[in-house]
């Protein structure tokens, strides 16, 4: 498939028809020599307004990876697919895609294991140690005590 280095990250975000009908999208990415690195959960979700006259849809993302020259294909082979009411595709650094990767993990964790959410130091709960301080407030110095504050660096 693609060697590391020669293709770019990328993040498609879609609404489906039917949860089913992700086979489809993941075909369609393979079909165009993209590598796919993750996939997210799928969510039913109910519609603001209907789209190909669906109130209901099923949301989700794929993390993928392939040479940007292809995405333009991609794009018009999605487009013309009737089981994909939306989609959108979006670049993404190396860094984003583990840092994304990283927090699902941890959420799935955390909602398995919801006793580890209280534990500080994880990813996303720095522990206090690990915040960045605050500067104390010092008091404002008068224009007298400034002057003798210079003398004495200047010294």
């Amino acid at each position: 498939m693609i060697e590391e280095g020669e293709g770019k990250n990328y993040e498609v975000g879609f609404l489906i028809k039917s949860d089913s009908d992700k086979g489809g999208l993941i075909k369609i990415l393979e079909d165009n020599q993209f590598s796919i690195i993750n996939e997210g959960q799928i969510s039913r979700i109910k519609l603001a307004y209907p789209i190909k006259k669906e109130n209901f849809a099923y949301f989700g993302y794929l993390h993928f990876s392939g040479v940007p020259a292809n995405i333009r294909n991609l794009s018009d082979k999605l487009k013309t697919e009737s089981k994909i009411l939306r989609f959108s595709i979006i670049p993404q650094s190396v860094e984003e895609t583990e840092s994304r990767i990283s927090e699902e993990i941890y959420s799935a964790r955390a909602r398995h294991f919801p006793e580890r959410q209280k534990v500080q130091g994880t990813p996303f709960q720095p522990s206090t140690s690990q915040l960045p301080k605050k500067p104390a407030r010092t008091e404002a110095l008068s224009n007298e005590a400034l002057e003798k504050k210079l003398e004495e660096i200047l010294k």
